[in-house]
């Protein structure tokens, strides 16, 4: 099993998309000279584009950060890069454009090609640009908070499992959260992190209950997922004594050797002051799926109405094995449709975020449909059992259709009562139902404490 929400780490992404001015100066003379070697040409490409994560102590498999390192892998790379299997990108290029763009261009591939063909030579050494200094292991840099979970073994058998767990939260003020960077240390077995913070007081038990729906969701990581760095003036709120909860699912193929211990980390950098807009990160839904056995097309919708006028800062489709495509499409009030992102060939095993040169200004009234097609036929080679009825469930082996998407309403006096749920009109008034029942209980549960 291959392991490796705003404005991502273009910048600093192994899968960047655009060689800098030098490496793009380097392949002319490439061309020029009919020679490629890896210190004038090759490196400072993988130093641009690669490195961040090709490093030891991230997720990539190997360092590139010297010859060296690189050599071994040369057919590999030329491969991956040929096939566009690397750097990975889902996004259909004819609706938008997105800051994660990881496509290399015909005229990079072509050169690493070259010098994999000519025998991955090494040139001078001596020629070749300093490699990148990080900071620390943090894609992000140094943190002002770093949240850590008590270590947790991940046994030999195991193969899916749920684990919440309580973190300290050290904060004596509240707090703008700027960044956030989410690090599990067992990534051979973690299938994701969801990061929530809750009020005071909160306990595990409460977590795993009722008071569940109170909690505010600030992140997450899976495969694939970056760090998110938001645009200045926009932030997620961490109030001072706030409950903070991590939701971890570990999933692998049990045996003998391998399991492990894992130490999830959050880094979150903070705002010196308050900021102007609070974000919010809103769930379109359909926990509805049933899907047949053998179905090889099996259709699914949710959508959400934006009740004032929002801004729309990154959208991330999450399915499971059996996902196919996801597409979120803007419906305006003046009645014309605009596909806002398309991904038609969905992997599972990369959890990609998409977000907008800038933020997508939709006007009140604007509904957001997100479609997404699941393959439950022998066909999809990823599918553990064509021959069961998938349903909506957190088991990797279970199906979800979720579009996470960033907002906040323009208004910045509306910011106080943002929806972060939303689930297909012909559930709406169900799970409304069940949302009361849910505060009546509470207050059932509130008022026999008291007595």
């Amino acid at each position: 099993m291959k392991r490796l929400l705003l404005l991502s780490l273009a910048a600093l992404l192994s899968l960047a998309v655009l060689a800098s001015p030098a490496a793009a100066s380097n392949t002319n003379n490439a061309d020029a000279k009919g020679e490629v070697t890896f210190s004038e040409h090759v490196a400072p490409l993988l130093f641009q584009n690669c490195v961040s994560c090709h490093r030891p102590g991230q997720v990539a498999p190997m360092s590139l950060l010297s010859y060296k390192d690189a050599r071994p892998w040369a057919r590999s790379i030329k491969r991956a890069v040929a096939q566009r299997t690397m750097p990975p990108w889902f996004a259909n290029p004819e609706h938008g454009e997105f800051v994660e763009d990881a496509r290399l261009t015909d005229q990079e591939i072509a050169l690493i090609s070259k010098w994999v063909d000519a025998g991955a030579p090494s040139g001078d050494l001596d020629k070749m640009p300093e490699a990148p200094v990080f900071e620390t292991d943090w894609q992000t840099g140094k943190q002002d908070v770093i949240l850590t979970m008590d270590p947790f073994e991940i046994t030999d058998e195991m193969e899916d499992h749920y684990e919440w767990v309580q973190v300290t939260n050290p904060l004596n003020e509240d707090k703008w959260i700027k960044s956030i960077e989410i690090r599990p240390t067992f990534t051979e077995g973690a299938h994701h992190n969801l990061t929530y913070i809750a009020p005071p007081g909160m306990t595990l038990d409460e977590v795993e209950g009722l008071r569940r729906t109170e909690m505010d969701f600030i992140a997450g990581w899976a495969p694939g997922v970056v760090p998110m760095i938001y645009r200045e003036g926009y932030g997620k709120l961490l109030p001072a004594g706030a409950s903070i909860f991590f939701q971890m699912h570990y999933h692998k193929d049990p045996g003998e050797g391998t399991g492990g211990i894992d130490e999830t980390s959050v880094g979150l950098k903070f705002y010196d002051d308050e900021v102007d807009n609070a974000l919010t990160t809103l769930w379109i839904v359909d926990p509805a799926l049933q899907i047949p056995p053998g179905e090889a097309n099996y259709q699914s919708a949710s959508e959400h109405t934006f009740e004032h006028e929002a801004l729309i800062f990154n959208f991330t489709p999450h399915m499971h094995l059996r996902g196919k495509s996801m597409r979120f499409t803007a419906t305006y009030p003046d009645g014309k449709e605009e596909i806002l992102l398309d991904v038609p060939d969905y992997d599972f095993n990369w959890q990609l975020t998409y977000s907008p040169p800038e933020p997508l200004k939709v006007p009140a009234g604007t509904k957001v449909v997100l479609d997404a097609v699941f393959d439950n036929s022998a066909e999809n080679p990823a599918n553990p059992d064509p021959s069961a009825t998938v349903t909506f469930g957190e088991a990797t082996t279970d199906e979800m259709m979720i579009g996470f998407l960033d907002y906040t309403y323009v208004d910045q006096g509306k910011q106080v009562d943002m929806p972060n749920y939303a689930v297909p009109p012909a559930m709406k008034e169900q799970w409304e139902r069940i949302r009361q029942l849910r505060r009546q209980q509470e207050e059932q549960d509130t008022t026999s404490g008291r007595d």
